[in-house]
């Protein structure tokens, strides 16, 4: 029954205001990564009836709450650990010279913020291994109460917020990074040697101008993008197809996230422009802001100069998030871009990701504090 639900699902945007119930039900599964999306105002011309729509929102709500049922047994008898990100994530930290000889990273694999991340760590050559959260039940993350991903665990300690997890270990990589040539000769680091300008350089205002595009990416890039893949039915369908495609999980939960998560943000997505300011067309918006920072990086290399910093690393990691959607090859094709993510993507390298031998545990939530 769901593939043929998911094969009529593209057809069904005219009928969602009689499906409104299904819609509220459902609601809660779409994950944090997707919930800053989009808009758009063009629309299918085919009409399904209000029976149709009701009942292939009411399969996705169905699945989300049985899903569900069984993770709050599970949360009943697990406790908590009090996560919160700090107010400040784009300031380097006091590092702890404590280098973790292991690092998971719990996320969705499509997630522009754990994409971020990963992007960080693959250039750093830093081992690290994922978990797939369910997107529908959180269940990963049933030992914290910030269910928002990324969340890294390094060792004993647990970092949240994206851009807090790149200043921590970015403080932890200048640390050994100046210590190298004597204090630290008996250890060994995450990191194969390669440097980075991190933190920007010894001026100020270079420092100043990688924590604003760090920043911008945050409050800016990612909202427009994201509004860009739910810019029409056709592109939030095409999205969450993609989406699912990508992830490690079931049949079952695939169709689930396609059916319910399409349409929610197909509907979501629409108010997105006047939420987050974005005027005109969003392709053009999308286009003017790649060009943006193109132009701040100028003739050098990179916004750090000869290697990238951690703006450069956080653009190009959301837009590795995107990569295999429409919105990913217009803006490549109809903005200035190009030439610099041609040299991010050769500086950055393979994966560093550490696949799990089957068979074999994930390692253990940690600990509740």
């Amino acid at each position: 029954m769901l593939r043929v639900l998911a094969q009529q699902l593209p057809k069904l945007p005219h009928v969602l205001k009689s499906s409104a119930p299904c819609i509220t039900q459902a609601s809660h599964l779409v994950p944090a990564a997707f919930s800053t999306s989009s808009s758009g105002s063009q629309q299918s011309t085919w009409s399904p009836s209000a029976a149709c729509a009701g009942a292939s929102l009411a399969v996705a709500a169905s699945a989300v709450a049985a899903a569900q049922s069984t993770v709050v047994q599970a949360d009943a008898a697990a406790p908590e650990q009090a996560l919160s990100p700090p107010a400040d994530p784009y300031t380097l930290p006091r590092p702890t010279g404590q280098l973790p000889s292991n690092i998971t990273l719990y996320q969705y694999e499509v997630c522009p913020f754990c994409c971020k991340v990963k992007a960080f760590l693959d250039y750093h050559k830093v081992p690290y291994s994922t978990v797939e959260v369910n997107p529908l039940t959180k269940g990963e993350l049933r030992w914290s109460s910030y269910r928002k991903v990324p969340v890294v665990q390094m060792g004993d300690e647990v970092l949240v917020d994206s851009s807090a997890i790149i200043s921590r270990l970015a403080a932890e990589l200048q640390a050994s990074s100046s210590s190298s040539d004597g204090s630290n000769k008996g250890s060994k680091s995450w990191f194969s040697g390669k440097s980075s300008s991190i933190g920007g350089s010894d001026s100020s205002s270079s420092a100043e101008e990688e924590r604003r595009w760090r920043q911008w990416v945050d409050e800016r890039f990612v909202k427009v993008m994201t509004a860009n893949i739910y810019r029409t039915w056709d592109e939030s369908w095409n999205t969450f197809s993609y989406m699912t495609q990508q992830s490690h999980w079931n049949w079952a939960v695939q169709q689930s996230v396609r059916l319910a998560g399409a349409v929610l943000m197909w509907k979501v997505g629409q108010g997105m422009p006047k939420k987050y300011n974005i005027e005109g067309d969003l392709r053009e918006a999308l286009y003017a802001d790649a060009n943006s920072f193109v132009a701040a990086v100028g003739n050098r290399q990179f916004l750090g100069g000869q290697q990238p910093n951690l703006a450069d690393l956080a653009v190009f990691g959301v837009l590795q998030a995107i990569r295999g959607t429409d919105t990913y090859n217009d803006v490549v094709m109809h903005s200035e871009i190009g030439p610099w993510l041609s040299r991010m993507v050769q500086v950055v390298g393979e994966s560093c990701e550490v696949k799990q031998v089957p068979g074999k545990e994930a390692l253990s939530p940690p600990a509740a504090a």
